[in-house]
């Protein structure tokens, strides 16, 4: 009777995730108390490595950030939270809701554009994953530099999901021919972290 019951209400629904990244990150929600924690921390590794100088561009940066990521409805983000080293990329991760208006793959081709390759990849441990890249010009207070931007969609478990999360991947960069090895090293971080993405259920 257990097992019936089970098929007729579906697959369970996740009520959250986990994602592994490196020891040196962080994860923030986007909240103020969330905004108010990175800009503390980041301004404490700055003080410590002796520039307490840049503590309100860091405020004003972040706050820039947070503004955005509120527009476009993201519940978190994943970043470094240690001073880049010399030659270091700016790099973060942002998690969103994803709601399909209709058939899932359809609907998320028709929003990626169909400009983007979609790529439809098949994790063991997860189930279906879609991938796709742009490339933009960067931020308004970094002129001169570039974002790569791979978007993750996961759809909920299930036969006809309606629902499923988003990871957008932005790392900020000069050109993809200057930052050449570099760029590609911190596209295969994303995507070793994205990897790593598991559902949690109650």
């Amino acid at each position: 009777m257990s097992s019936l019951r089970e098929a007729l209400a579906g697959p369970p629904v996740p009520v959250g995730y986990t994602l592994l990244t490196p020891p040196d990150w962080g994860r923030f929600p986007a909240t103020p108390e969330g905004r108010a924690e990175l800009i503390h921390l980041v301004s404490e590794r700055f003080r410590e490595v002796g520039r307490p100088d840049l503590y309100a561009e860091t405020r004003a940066m972040v706050s820039r950030q947070w503004a955005r990521m509120e527009r476009a409805n993201v519940m978190e983000i994943f970043m470094p939270v240690e001073p880049p080293k010399k030659g270091g990329t700016p790099m973060s991760i942002a998690a969103s809701p994803w709601v399909a208006n209709g058939d899932f793959e359809t609907d998320l081709r028709a929003r990626a554009g169909a400009e983007r390759h979609v790529e439809r990849v098949e994790l063991a441990d997860l189930g279906v994953l879609y991938r796709w890249v742009a490339e933009r010009n960067g931020p308004d207070e970094m002129p001169g530099v570039k974002a790569r931007e791979l978007s993750y969609v996961a759809p909920f478990p299930g036969a006809s999901p309606k629902r499923g999360l988003l990871l957008m991947c932005s790392i900020v960069h000069v050109g993809v021919e200057e930052s050449g090895q570099a760029l590609e090293a911190f596209t295969a971080l994303a995507d070793s972290i994205v990897s790593t993405l598991r559902w949690r259920y109650a």
